[in-house]
């Protein structure tokens, strides 16, 4: 239960909505299908890099 909650865990999650997000858009012709393609082979995150963003921006 507590991976369910973790913080990488949450950061997977809102990616692949973010990519779900592109494939729509791609569906729709407002983004090129190609940019979905490198999105997902390029998309990535840190959770200490992250955590030091929101550390500085305080927005979370």
């Amino acid at each position: 239960m507590g991976r369910t909650w973790d913080d990488k865990n949450k950061f997977r999650i809102w990616l692949d909505i973010e990519i779900l997000g592109c494939e729509a858009q791609a569906e729709l012709g407002m983004m090129p299908k190609e940019a979905v393609r490198v999105t997902k082979e390029k998309a990535s995150f840190e959770v200490a890099r992250i955590d030091e963003i929101e550390r500085e921006v305080k927005h979370m």
